[in-house]
């Protein structure tokens, strides 16, 4: 029997992910770059934030201090800038076209391929959390109502 998929939209493209139980972990984008992405960009708006603030601005005009005062003790003068390299022009007689495979009607999973059932969940299965059950001596505990 083939494993179901969960179903769900890249956070930042909007593409339509599908991804076997064993590869999933909760994901909400769907590749690396995507969330590499995401991540750049929100550590860019904290950095914003942050900089917009009283403490921020007194942070960045020390670091700007620091930076301008370094520029100053310049004790030779800087190198040629190497010639830059001409590029071939492309051969459109040698390019390699990119051929893309198509997909079969079977769906597979996102990250190992693996082919999946045609039912799909909507929510992560995520893994069980083992309780620990307490195991008191009854003897002489709080279930003890005798007077």
């Amino acid at each position: 029997m083939q494993d179901t998929g969960r179903l769900f939209l890249c956070a930042r493209c909007r593409v339509q992910v599908l991804i076997c139980s064993a590869c999933d972990r909760g994901q909400i984008y769907c590749s690396r770059k995507c969330s590499q992405i995401s991540r750049h960009a929100s550590v860019c708006a904290a950095g914003r934030r942050y900089q917009r603030t009283f403490k921020g601005r007194l942070a960045h005009a020390k670091r700007s201090r620091r930076y301008r005062e370094r520029q100053k003790n310049v004790t030779h003068q800087g190198s040629l800038s190497p010639a830059a390299d001409d590029l071939l022009a492309v051969d459109p007689a040698v390019a390699v076209a990119s051929v893309t495979l198509p997909r079969s009607s079977t769906p597979c999973c996102r990250f190992c391929d693996m082919q999946l059932s045609a039912f799909v969940r909507i929510g992560y299965l995520g893994g069980r959390v083992p309780r620990t059950i307490n195991q008191h001596n009854h003897k002489g505990s709080d279930y003890d109502h005798s007077p």
